[in-house]
């Protein structure tokens, strides 16, 4: 039993070592600091760092590694060959699944993943990044240093969130969409399969971008507006709310399209056009600069 528990405190330790040792002690606790709880497991080639804590019940698949002062919540899991970075921190029930998450920045402060989150396989978590309660990040995901993602949200599989950037509560990024630096998607928001949100950007809640779209840096896509798929949007064009903007239509920088105006597919509006509210952009048509189309206008080009 003592050969099993020293095998335990440095870090490498068998199933069955690990059972002796939690029966025995209750708490597995030694001159490293290190604190495995009851019941909890720790698989073959299991590395486990001085200070780290696993929590009551917590599972860490064979070859997973616990890094220095890492904290793992009871009944959290951690799959074979998932890596815990030193001082990040997996809340209760979370599951990470061969996922990385990173060092701490200097500054030291740590990734941070809330009860009952979900980090899916190769899913990488930079510093500082903090992954809400019943949050769901898919694999091969990449979520950014100081990025925010809020309860209940989802990012799927291969998507990238960019360092600071915010996505809000039951938001969903779609496979491979693309969130850049600073740029906040409000709740409920989704974002289709390849889009691109650039950085600064800000898409409001209920707001639709569909697949392949491309949102640029500065851009405002106001609460329950619709971006339809292949859609370009300029630099710091904005979309107002309820708006609905067709396939393959572009917007260009610093136009404004006003709350219920409606742009046809393969519409083309030019830069710092402005198109009023309730205003309808047929299919094909083009509105050029800083022209003004006022509120209920209708235009179709054949």
């Amino acid at each position: 039993m003592d050969i099993c528990f020293g095998k335990l405190v440095r870090g490498i330790a068998t199933p069955a070592c690990v059972i002796v040792g939690l029966m025995a002690t209750g708490t597995a606790n030694a001159g490293h600091v290190s604190v495995v709880q009851p019941a909890a497991q720790i698989g073959s080639n299991g590395l486990f760092h001085p200070s780290a804590q696993i929590g009551s019940n917590g599972l860490v698949r064979p070859s997973a590694q616990i890094g220095s002062n890492g904290l793992f919540r009871p009944s959290a899991q951690i799959g074979s060959n998932g890596l815990v970075r030193p001082s990040a921190q997996i809340g209760s029930n979370g599951v990470t699944r061969d996922a990385q998450t990173f060092l701490p920045m200097p500054r030291g402060m740590n990734a941070l993943t809330r009860q009952d989150a979900q980090i899916g396989s190769n899913a990488v978590v930079r510093p500082d990044a903090q992954i809400g309660s019943n949050a769901v990040a898919r694999p091969d995901a990449q979520i950014g240093s100081n990025a925010i993602i809020r309860p209940d949200a989802q990012i799927g599989s291969n998507a990238v969130v960019r360092p600071d950037a915010q996505i809000g509560s039951n938001a969903v990024a779609r496979p491979d969409a693309q969130i850049g630096s600073n740029a906040i998607i409000r709740p409920d928001a989704q974002i289709g399969s390849n889009a691109v949100v650039r950085p600064d950007a800000q898409i409001g809640s209920n707001a639709l971008a569909r697949p392949d779209a491309q949102i640029g840096s500065n851009a405002v896509i106001r609460p329950d507006a619709q971006i339809g798929s292949n859609l370009l949007m300029r630099p710091e064009a904005q979309i107002g709310s309820n708006a609905i903007s067709r396939p393959d239509a572009q917007i260009g920088s610093n136009a404004i399209i006003r709350p219920d105006a409606q742009i046809g597919s393969n519409a083309v509006v030019r830069p710092d056009a402005q198109i009023g509210s309730n205003a309808i952009i047929r299919p094909d048509a083009q509105i050029g600069s800083n022209s003004a189309m006022r509120p209920g206008k209708l235009i179709a080009i054949d």
